[in-house]
């Protein structure tokens, strides 16, 4: 019976999803649900309650202000142009559509992902393959296939909750979320490589897919290994940009940047610098909450955001009007991060709820009847959950204090378990019908280029979805089945 009531929570979340209901409610259903499970059938005294919950809000207020900067940063690189400048440029260098693709996919889709989050990579990457001349399921489909930086997506919020309840090391999550991550990156190339077999020429899309995700893989796990979790996508992605570049030199089709592409990149630089530049001065310092937070990337998200917002070729008028401007992009960004925000902190806050009283132990302890069998499913439980709240970071705070709980019954490895459901939630993040939605406005908002007027008849959502949402469905679920084996053999 206590488990029974344990998974109610959980269950309500699913059963109002499918019901259409939208996530903020659900998000705030589940908690309420939560708070009440726990009052009459895990009675735990107040102070054990308020004591877990004081001792997460750093870590909640940290995955908050990450979020919000976030949302902040996207909109003030969208408005000053930065992003279509880099973005732009890149595209124009690219000797063919194919070349193009496969760099928006594992190249510029992860890097703007890693830096902003909440499935803002698509907003880069639709555009450009549209352009590039794909069709508008094509589009959305490549775009969404580009998520998969999302355990480091904002600076890996995500990735930082499931260590914080789990009780693991940040590093070593981050560490194995990467080697996890690279079924999910071969998938992705070889899922592109089929849908665009009739292009001709399969067999070297296929070596230069495989070969982009491998150096995005090497990537995010050489940077997860020397510089931390936090920045491992954002430099990890530069590897196979920078391989593209030079191979795009190489065969002479590599435009200057200019100065334009170089002052978009400045708020770039600066968070990387100094996040890099905190860790190195603190790293052997007594720990504390100041040092935490000035090592933390949610402040070097906002130091990147008045980069971006007062940096050079950015100011116009007088102060106040700068100010003004910087007013009305806080106020667009907090409308945009309100419902996700809203999602998040209930979520979180249902997580330190299932750990304080519990319940997650109670459900971890019921799953853990199922013996090693279950190690096989844990990922695609996951994967469920990252699918209905399209956010990694919600999928971890709804389950990670349960699937840590399984992995202790079973005698398994926490670490494995905490990172193989981190990476099947994030990827699972690409069906979510908000990210699809997202993806098809601004595939269809895209004029087709001259010369593909075929490809520039309008399609339906429905249409789209019904192409899109299978392939995006069996890729989720054979690197979800072949995670859980892994997981499984390893045990």
């Amino acid at each position: 019976m206590p488990a029974v009531a344990a998974a109610i929570p959980i269950v309500l979340a699913v059963v109002l999803f499918f019901r259409g209901v939208r996530a903020t409610r659900i998000a705030v259903w589940s908690l309420g649900v939560g708070i009440v499970v726990a009052v009459v059938f895990f009675p735990t005294a107040p102070s054990v309650v308020l004591g877990s919950l004081a001792r997460f809000s750093p870590t909640i207020i940290e995955i908050m202000l990450i979020l919000y900067a976030g949302v902040l940063l996207s909109r003030i690189l969208s408005s000053t142009g930065a992003m279509a400048a880099i973005s732009g440029w890149l595209q124009t260098s690219a000797p063919s559509r194919r070349a193009g693709t496969v760099l928006v996919v594992f190249g510029l889709v992860p890097f703007a992902e890693s830096v902003t989050g909440f499935g803002i990579g698509v907003t880069v990457g639709a555009p450009i393959l549209r352009m590039l001349g794909h069709s508008v399921p094509r589009t959305t489909l490549f775009s969404l296939l580009g998520l998969l930086a999302v355990p480091w997506g904002a600076l890996g919020p995500g990735t930082l909750l499931a260590s914080e309840l789990s009780g693991t090391s940040l590093t070593e999550v981050g560490v194995r979320s990467a080697l996890l991550s690279l079924p999910a990156m071969l998938g992705a190339a070889v899922l592109l490589t089929f849908l665009l077999r009739h292009d001709g020429g399969a067999g070297r899309l296929f070596v230069g897919a495989a070969g982009s995700a491998v150096l995005l893989w090497l990537g995010i796990l050489g940077a997860n290994l020397v510089v931390g979790t936090p920045l491992a996508g954002v430099l990890g992605s530069l590897v196979p940009i920078a391989v593209h570049l030079l191979v795009y030199r190489w065969r002479g089709s590599l435009v200057p940047a200019g100065e334009v592409v170089v002052r978009a990149a400045v708020p770039y630089a600066v968070m990387a610098g100094g996040l890099l530049a905190a860790r190195g001065l603190t790293a052997q310092l007594e720990p504390n909450l100041f040092m935490r937070a000035a090592s933390s990337p949610a402040i070097w998200l906002v130091v990147a955001c008045l980069a971006a917002h007062f940096g050079p070729g950015q100011r116009e008028g007088s102060a106040g009007r700068v100010e003004a401007r910087l007013g009305h992009r806080a106020a667009a960004a907090y409308r945009s991060w309100r419902p996700v925000g809203i999602v998040t902190l209930c979520f979180t806050v249902l997580g330190s709820l299932l750990a304080a009283t519990g319940m997650g132990a109670a459900l971890g302890a019921a799953l853990a009847r199922m013996g090693g069998s279950y190690l096989i499913l844990a990922p695609a439980v996951n994967a469920l959950a990252g699918f209905i709240t399209g956010s990694n970071t919600a999928a971890n705070a709804m389950l990670t204090v349960t699937q840590a709980q399984v992995a202790t019954d079973l005698g398994s490895s926490v670490l494995q378990i905490v990172a193989v459901t981190n990476v099947a939630a994030s990827l699972a993040t690409m069906a979510a019908p908000s990210r699809i939605l997202l993806a098809y406005e601004l595939a269809q908002a895209t004029p087709a280029p001259v010369g593909t007027a075929a490809l520039g008849a309008a399609e339906s959502e429905s249409l789209v979805n019904r192409w899109v949402l299978p392939r995006v469905f069996v890729l989720v679920a054979a690197v979800s089945l072949l995670l859980g084996l892994l997981t499984w053999w390893l045990d």
